[in-house]
């Protein structure tokens, strides 16, 4: 933490596994959404998803101001490094009640502290200033306008004078409240059922500058605490974590994995870029072939239907394990010779396990 005023919203221990490293220092392929082709050269982590000041404390002096930052970098990034270790490593099934809430604070943390919000509020207040001046200026050059959040008498001269302390006070406001969501949502999802997703096939996931994909499963407005959300979030170029809905049932001593093909990575990555603010993000080739990939329109659209129709089966699947307690019953068996007769099935190692540990169990399909 030498620059403390070079502020990094997506964190490098999160972008590093992403990254190849030469000498100490690690590279990544990166593309902006608004080019066609990545750039030409490697981008170092350090000068990517970062920006300047995102976290000082507005009129506060000396050190005192960078206590945002210290708090990222004590907290979250030193702590991911961790947890991902822990999500990745496919011999850990079982997770303490700290090791849970580790997860949520540290992941989460990669949409609430992106600097999306903060733009959106700057866009909106930049709008609303241009609108009040061309229609509640007197000849003049007096501004008054008064609404429930704003009390504005100025004289036109002074405009710049109002947009910083608007600036400002925006930026005050970014910083308490997502602090104050972001300890909230912990909370909220502290008993949702976690599962990472590993892809065994010939193909890596990319990531980027807003990595966290949120949207609820039975197609609500978006609202950051609608119970029927699903997260998922990138970890490297071979591993996916979802976050389930809280209306789902959960064990929350576990972590479940699952192997997914090369189907679901062309879709998944297509959802990242979609999600992305600027810039997609990944192993150096994985963007190029990124591309390559959303040019095979025929293949794109078979992976988001098999996807899809993966999704739908599986939670099917699970429907009768929940409402039989465990997997090792005969509705569940029946269900898994019906799913297994699809070829989408067949070669997915997730299926072909449980498969094996019903006939194991006696349960002759």
């Amino acid at each position: 933490m030498n620059n403390l005023t070079h502020q990094h919203f997506i964190p490098k221990s999160y972008l590093k596994n992403f990254a190849i490293n030469q000498d100490n220092k690690f590279f990544v392929e990166g593309k902006l959404k608004k080019e066609a082709e990545p750039k030409e050269n490697l981008i170092c982590i350090s000068n990517i998803c970062v920006d300047k000041n995102i976290y000082t404390l507005p009129q506060i002096k000396g050190n005192d101001k960078y206590s945002l930052e210290k708090f990222y970098a004590v907290k979250v990034d030193n702590v991911y490094p961790k947890i991902y270790k822990l999500l990745t490593n496919p011999l850990i099934t079982f997770i303490t009640e700290e090791q849970r809430a580790q997860i949520i604070m540290t992941t989460m943390s990669l949409f609430f502290r992106t600097p999306k919000f903060l733009n959106l509020n700057e866009l909106k207040t930049t709008e609303m200033i241009d609108y009040i001046v061309n229609n509640y200026t007197d000849n003049n050059g007096n501004v008054k306008f008064k609404s429930k959040e704003h009390d504005f008498d100025f004289h036109i001269d002074n405009i710049d004078k109002v947009k910083t302390q608007l600036k400002i006070k925006n930026k005050i406001k970014f910083l308490n409240e997502h602090l104050k969501d972001w300890y909230k949502f912990i909370q909220f999802k502290l008993n949702a059922g976690l599962t990472v997703c590993h892809i065994y096939d010939d193909i890596e996931l990319i990531t980027s500058d807003n990595p966290v994909i949120m949207h609820s499963v039975v197609g609500n407005p978006f609202d950051v605490f609608d119970p029927t959300n699903i997260i998922n979030l990138p970890l490297d170029n071979k591993h996916y974590l979802t976050i389930f809905p809280n209306t789902e049932s959960s064990l929350p001593d576990r972590t479940f994995r699952i192997e997914r093909d090369k189907m679901f990575a062309l879709s998944t990555n297509l959802q990242i870029e979609e999600n992305s603010e600027e810039w997609i993000i990944g192993k150096p080739g994985s963007i190029k072939e990124h591309i390559a990939d959303q040019k095979n329109t025929p293949m794109i659209l078979q992976a988001s239907q098999e996807t899809n129709e993966k999704a739908f089966d599986i939670q099917e699947l699970w429907k009768i394990v929940e409402q039989t307690g465990t997997i090792y019953h005969q509705e569940v068996a029946n269900k898994m010779k019906e799913l297994l007769k699809k070829k989408i099935h067949q070669k997915e190692p997730q299926m072909q396990i449980m498969f094996l540990d019903l006939l194991k169990h006696g349960f002759l399909l």
